[in-house]
């Protein structure tokens, strides 16, 4: 038998080898590590997405309750009579008796800047209040990191039997001394790593009459 081929038989891995060898573990090794970083980021991403979600449902059913239980009591504006109810295109006040139980509570959306960071800023204030439409000193304020826009806009009561071609209604006001019909929110949220918002948006039919307790 030939010694020569039995010492050839028995040889380990040659240099080529070796570096064939190693190359298809790195290039392994590199997808594996490239699939893991990707399942990552998507994750991560639903875990933004996710709380997004989270938190325009959370602040948008706290509005809408309280302006389902939203009552019109009487208030002065500049010296007129009107209701407590203040939506401006970026703020939002109101009386209601959902925030409190059976006990009214004036409530209060709006954008505030601190330091370069808007933010959500919700406050509650004692109810009645000989100045409504003040700043006054909150009893209960809470800042919402995440909404970082808001928009408001009230729909004033038309009669039911106005004709189809009538022209539109003007824009709801405090001195109608009445609840508007509808109330529509619109919020921003911005997620922790995300630099575009996600709007998200809601409308309240509010209640025709509700005595002030």
């Amino acid at each position: 038998m030939n010694r020569h081929l039995l010492r050839g038989d028995r040889r380990g891995l040659t240099l080529i080898e070796l570096v064939l060898t190693m190359t298809i573990l790195a290039l392994a090794g590199s997808l594996v590590s490239g699939a893991l970083a990707t399942g990552l980021r998507a994750w991560k991403s639903g875990l933004r997405s996710g709380r997004e979600e989270l938190v325009a449902r959370i602040v948008l059913e706290r509005i809408a309750t309280q302006l389902r239980a939203a009552i019109p009591s009487p208030a002065k504006r500049e010296e007129e009579n009107a209701v407590a109810f203040d939506a401006a295109e970026d703020r939002l006040r109101f009386v209601t008796l959902a925030a409190a139980g059976t006990t009214p509570v004036q409530v209060s959306y709006g954008l505030r800047a601190d330091g370069g960071d808007t933010h959500l800023l919700y406050r509650e204030y004692p109810w009645p209040d000989k100045d409504f439409f003040g700043e006054g000193r909150p009893l209960r304020e809470e800042k919402v990191g995440e909404v970082t826009g808001f928009t408001v806009k009230a729909a004033k009561r038309v009669a039911s039997a106005a004709a189809v071609d009538a022209p539109p209604p003007e824009e709801w006001s405090p001195l109608d001394q009445e609840l508007p019909a509808s109330v529509s929110v619109g919020i921003d949220v911005t997620a922790e790593g995300q630099s575009e918002p996600r709007h998200y948006q809601i409308t309240v039919p509010l209640p025709t009459q509700r005595d002030p307790q």
